[in-house]
């Protein structure tokens, strides 16, 4: 299935419900009979080959990482809009900008009317074209890229990691009392053995400290426990929360500018989106260390988001 194809449906649309989106996929893919690169999911056991998420789960995390398609839980169902068409630089000293968001053919000929922007786009194996619009200086492709429509975002990756909490911010946390009800399935995450372990539901609720996953059926919560108080967080928020600080888990080598992190430990969603904006590419899971590897990232963006998860570069 083309992600290009399901990004051009997502953008005609603008939002919908995930029920619209992932009859969307789904049909799609039936139509076209092809396939995605396996997806690690929002917990991060599922990496590479053996990953067993649903094709419309993939599509979802792909659009939602590289910055094109937002996803919300209301109170009834889950839905999603497109993000308006933006430009997103690097860094002040790019003179290249990545597209992100809704695209359409009329925007793109549009692009292809400005003499003195250039646009470059490649096909990268999973994921929407990869479009960079290149000028003489950044000033220029912002001010030609305004006229047509697109917002600008300027040094996108450290804009974004500056406005994103520390994962041990518990303002950013939110109170909520553990479920009493019988009939959860309770794990534990274990930072040691960097996997979940069931546990009997009143441990949850008696722990000092720990992060907590409770299924029923088809939901799925997680619960961080912080000096005996309850917080629901997310997923990989509260993996990095109970962990201490320490060296290699986020690993950089500044050689090669590549951010890596054990596929467990990936970064929450957002920090993880600042750091795929530094070069406009998914990452790239390497089955024999188990690690993700982030492309193109500098030295400055890769310290601030090892700050804001608690640990060392």
């Amino acid at each position: 299935m083309s992600l290009d194809h399901i990004l051009l449906w997502l953008s005609a649309k603008g939002q919908g419900s995930w029920s619209q989106f992932r009859a969307a996929v789904e049909e799609l893919h039936s139509q076209e009979n092809t396939s995605l690169p396996d997806e690690p999911g929002d917990e991060g056991e599922h990496a590479g080959a053996d990953s067993d998420l649903p094709l419309y789960q993939r599509v979802r995390f792909t659009l939602q990482r590289l910055g094109h398609v937002e996803f919300f839980a209301g109170q009834t169902e889950k839905s999603w809009r497109v993000v308006p068409p933006a430009v997103a630089f690097a860094s002040d000293a790019s003179v290249s900008g990545l597209l992100c968001g809704a695209r359409s053919p009329a925007l793109f000929e549009r692009l292809d009317q400005i003499d003195d922007v250039e646009v470059l786009a490649s096909q990268v194996e999973g994921m929407p074209q990869l479009v960079l619009v290149r000028g003489a200086t950044q000033c220029m492709v912002c001010e030609r890229a305004a006229t047509i429509g697109f917002r600008i975002q300027r040094a996108a990756p450290m804009t974004i990691l500056s406005a994103i909490p520390s994962v041990r911010d518990p303002v950013a946390w939110h109170r909520s009392s553990i479920p009493e009800t019988p009939g959860w399935l309770v794990h534990r995450f274990s930072v040691s053995r960097r996997q979940w372990v069931e546990v009997p539901p009143a441990d949850a609720r008696s722990a000092q400290m720990g992060l907590f996953r409770f299924i029923m059926k088809h939901q799925r919560f997680y619960y961080l426990r912080w000096r005996n108080d309850s917080y629901q967080v997310p997923v990989q928020v509260g993996k990095y929360a109970i962990l201490r600080k320490r060296r290699g888990i986020i690993a950089y080598d500044a050689g090669h500018q590549v951010l890596s992190t054990p596929a467990v430990f990936r970064p929450p969603l957002l920090m993880e989106r600042a750091v795929i904006l530094c070069s406009g590419r998914l990452p790239q899971f390497d089955a024999p260390s188990g690690r993700v590897e982030y492309s193109e990232v500098p030295h400055h963006v890769a310290q601030f988001a090892a700050q804001l998860l608690q640990q060392e570069i």
